[in-house]
């Protein structure tokens, strides 16, 4: 179990048990099932239309996330909404795309052609990124640090929260999806450090904190293609035994906490098992 994972359960049994009420009741009264991650149903869009903002967060070297949030956007598009989609990528390491803007320049970029070892440059991504930029109702866009910006690792949370707000500005009737390390999209300080979604909500000027939404991925097994200080490896996950993963018999859902919940995220994806994604290899 993840320490996440962990201080989640404890808060939510916390919230519960002061209440009186039956958090496995409220999660099997609760979940939406997701029978079919490449055509999302019409539950999910209803659960989820009145959000703004949709931060999707990931462990990288992941195929699930991205997936999701690359159907959750299609959906919102088949439904009449524009959307906007941020990729955990710096733009000046996309620039061969953006100038092209063809399926073969995503590749040829220098963030999958020199990929860094945390496992974002996988062809999950790059096929999300080519199959995004096709529709006429998404606009794609990459709000990671470029190298001129900063070396200052604590300052890079501040400034891709920067960059988010710039674009939701830009677009405030559009719903806005990311996609990003999970860390990045906690509503609450990590090791007393705020991150995006905690500068995004507390944002006075855009006032969206009720129209926010972080999901972060939770999974029962499987694979991960991660960097643990010995560049990339194939990482395999030990059975996560939860209420999670055992109350609901359902292998994929999305759960949303109640609103008067204090947590790290608005809720979480689940799915039963998690896999590795591939990387992009060098030509």
């Amino acid at each position: 179990m993840t320490k996440h994972l962990l201080s989640l359960l404890i808060i939510t049994f916390i919230f519960f048990g002061v209440r009186g009420q039956d958090f496995p009741a409220y999660l099997k009264e609760n979940a939406v099932k997701i029978d079919n991650s490449d055509s999302l149903n019409k539950q999910v869009y209803d659960v989820l239309s009145g959000y703004r903002l949709i931060m999707i967060g990931e462990m990288h070297g992941t195929n699930e996330p991205v997936k999701f949030a690359t159907n959750l956007a299609e959906l919102f598009a088949s439904k009449g909404d524009s959307v906007q989609f941020g990729f955990e990528i710096p733009s000046d390491q996309m620039k061969t795309f953006l100038i092209l803007q063809t399926d073969s320049s995503v590749f040829r970029s220098e963030f999958f052609v020199n990929p860094s070892f945390d496992g974002k440059a996988s062809v999950a991504w790059a096929k999300a990124i080519i199959l995004l930029s096709k529709n006429p109702r998404i606009k794609v866009f990459f709000y990671d640090l470029n190298k001129d910006e900063t070396s200052d690792n604590e300052k890079r949370d501040s400034l891709m929260y920067g960059k988010i707000r710039s674009k939701i500005k830009e677009h405030l009737s559009w719903k806005t999806i990311t996609i990003g390390g999970n860390v990045h999209n906690m509503l609450l300080p990590y090791k007393g450090k705020n991150k995006i979604a905690y500068y995004l909500c507390k944002d006075t000027t855009l006032n969206i904190a009720s129209k926010l939404c972080t999901l972060n991925h939770y999974y029962q097994c499987g694979t991960m293609l991660n960097n643990r200080g010995n560049g990339l490896e194939l990482q395999q996950v030990q059975t996560n035994s939860s209420l999670f993963s055992g109350v609901v018999g359902i292998d994929n859902y999305l759960l949303l906490f109640p609103n008067s919940m204090r947590n790290e995220y608005t809720g979480i994806f689940f799915t039963r098992t998690v896999t590795a994604a591939e990387m992009v290899k060098k030509k």
